[in-house]
């Protein structure tokens, strides 16, 4: 009796183990490239002369200028992330509705993530200068404006090109959703009299709200962490990045460099916990 029960335990724990020995791969690579990075930041931020020492971080909320950049990196995150949603949900509907052209509309929409972040950046510095394409359309040939915008090594670039750059994370996630909808309930609503803008924000953006805010997410923190766009289009915009770029390559001070990039952890796991919890709720 006693092995048949032995038996049974160990049977029952074959799958546990091999579940873990499945996941042995993936927490191997989130330790090496996640865990151990953001532990040596910490020991890096709080070693000091004497040992561990919190300095560096009241140092950094102790400057008016800290809270400068910290808003400035949120504010650019937050419009990219908005931008992102605005291009990504009409680009879905029309993908939907695209039966030939959707493999080729899916392909454009993941262009971005193809390239380079650094030659991304470049070439969109190149694209909206004072004599790039941009410009050159909107004047020479539109004739929309008669001066040039300025929009390379300002905000507004910045926030472009993190658009351009990071949309994809949403607007891929948002078509996959509107994708499995079923047309059925939008086509109940429409029986029961509902305009089309009626069905659209009362059942179709309801029901993709989940997938925007999964995409949304992505794209946030991409723009938050993103250091090529603003040192290249923004020309050293003062953001969370850069600074810590500065820090550890221009003054060599590894400490207040770990010191940010820890910060930037935070805020960001913050960002993934609040919406992990949200998750659940909904």
């Amino acid at each position: 009796m006693n092995e048949t029960r032995e038996d049974s335990a160990y049977v029952t724990s074959i799958p546990s183990f091999w579940r873990w020995l499945g996941l042995l791969p993936a927490l191997v690579i989130v330790g090496a490239l996640v865990l151990y990075p953001l532990a040596l930041a910490i020991t890096t931020s709080l070693h000091g002369q004497h040992g561990l020492t919190l300095d560096r971080y009241i140092r950094f909320f102790s400057n008016s200028m800290s809270y400068s950049i910290l808003l400035q990196t949120l504010l650019i995150s937050c419009l990219a992330t908005l931008g992102s949603i605005a291009l990504s949900l009409p680009l879905a509907f029309v993908v939907r509705r695209s039966d030939r052209n959707r493999t080729v509309l899916r392909v454009l929409t993941a262009t971005p993530l193809a390239v380079p972040v650094l030659i991304s950046a470049y070439a969109l510095t190149l694209f909206f200068s004072e004599h790039g394409l941009f410009n050159y359309l909107l004047v020479g040939v539109l004739h929309v404006v008669r001066q040039p915008l300025q929009i390379s090594y300002t905000r507004a670039g910045v926030v472009l090109a993190c658009v351009w750059r990071f949309f994809p994370y949403t607007a891929l996630v948002v078509i996959g959703a509107l994708e499995a909808l079923d047309p059925s309930i939008e086509e109940a609503a429409y029986s029961t009299g509902a305009r089309p803008y009626q069905v659209l924000l009362r059942v179709s953006l309801p029901l993709l709200t989940p997938a925007v805010v999964t995409g949304s997410i992505l794209t946030f923190i991409g723009a938050f962490g993103t250091f090529s766009i603003p040192l290249v289009i923004g020309r050293g915009q003062d953001v969370l990045s850069v600074v810590a770029y500065r820090y550890a390559l221009t003054f060599f001070d590894w400490g207040s460099a770990a010191t940010v990039v820890v910060i930037m952890a935070v805020i960001q796991l913050s960002l993934l916990t609040m919406y992990t919890r949200l998750l659940r709720r909904s």
